[in-house]
Parts: structure tokens; C-alpha cells; sequence
């Protein structure tokens, strides 16, 4: 007979069941702030980062926000159109990875681009012209395939796009500032 066991009231004493139970183990927002947000629906998140942008801007950058015109853009800062995108890491096998910013629509009216990038210690804003993130998601590659496109495949243009990487990998995603000051 074994002397070497862990009965059912010690197991809550060993870290690792913890880790498990808390998900620590497969999902780096286990134990962050941003957990609840990153568990909305698409929809609910959405809203939430234009509010939360708003709010930002508005308390620690002391820029004007109004109402959108129009269901094009989602705000209107220091009054410029504005549409809101935000991403958390994605996790991969309980790694974080990259991000991935969707919906981007060029044909839209809108003057601006503001990106959110959220992993579990912290919210980054960015922000980019229409112009150049247009130019950026709507060219072609040698293969006449347009490696952004979102929706149907490569080999054609949706006019909806998406980008999936770090922000240092887009050279349009700069400091709010620049942009909207």
C-alpha cells in the first residue's frame, strides 16, 4: 500500500489545481481585469471599445467627442470621423498570439482609424488615416490576390478586410496624436 497520496481536502492546496480550475493553465486573461470584456459577444465588445475610446480621449487626452453623423463612422473626435477597431492577443494552445483587427471598410465615410490593442495587462491605442490603411489592406500581390481580404477568399476583393499581427508590423498605426490632436 502506497504512503504516498493527496487526499481530496489537500488537493485545494497545490497550486497547479488551482492553476486548472482557474483555466491559468490554457488562457492567459484567466486573472486579468479585461477577462469579462474579452468574454462579450462581438457586438457587446464593439460598443464597449468605442465607449471605453471615447471615455479615453475624452478624460486623459481632453479631446472633444460628438456624435457620430452617420452609421458610417462610430464618433467624431476634435471633429474628425472616426471608426473604432479593437482586437485582444489571440490565444493558440494557452499562448498568447497575435492580434486580428476585422470589418475594415474602406468604402465607408470615415477619416480615421483608431485601434485598440488589448492583451492582459494593458489597452494601447493606435491610430491610423483612412487613406493609408486603404492603400495598405487593398493591394494586390504579385499573384493578383489580395492577401487581406476577409471575406470569399484571397483571390478577390470583398471591400471588407482584416489585419492580424502586432502593431510595429503597420507602419499607419501611430500615436492618436498625430492624427487627432
Amino acid at each position: 500500500m502506497t504512503q504516498n497520496i493527496i487526499q481530496e481536502d489537500l488537493i485545494l492546496d497545490y497550486e497547479s489545481y488551482d492553476d486548472v480550475i482557474n483555466n491559468r493553465d490554457i488562457d492567459p486573461y484567466a486573472d486579468s481585469q479585461f477577462k469579462p470584456i474579452k468574454d462579450m459577444t462581438s457586438k457587446r465588445k464593439g460598443r464597449f471599445f468605442e465607449l471605453l475610446t471615447e471615455e479615453y480621449v475624452d478624460r486623459e487626452l481632453k479631446m472633444t467627442v460628438s456624435k457620430p453623423t452617420n452609421s458610417d463612422h462610430d464618433t467624431i473626435i476634435n471633429g474628425k470621423k472616426v471608426e473604432i477597431k479593437g482586437s485582444f492577443r489571440w490565444v493558440v494552445d494557452g499562448q498568447l498570439k497575435h492580434y486580428r483587427w476585422q470589418q475594415i471598410r474602406p468604402s465607408q465615410d470615415y477619416e480615421f482609424m483608431l485601434f485598440l490593442a488589448l492583451d492582459p495587462n494593458k489597452c494601447e491605442f493606435y491610430c491610423g488615416s483612412k487613406q493609408e490603411i486603404s492603400d495598405f489592406v487593398t493591394v494586390q500581390d504579385s499573384n493578383g490576390n489580395y492577401p487581406y481580404n476577409q471575406h470569399g477568399g484571397v483571390s478577390m476583393n470583398s471591400g471588407t478586410f482584416m489585419v492580424q499581427g502586432f502593431p510595429k508590423d503597420f507602419p499607419f498605426m501611430r500615436d492618436l496624436s498625430e492624427f487627432l490632436a
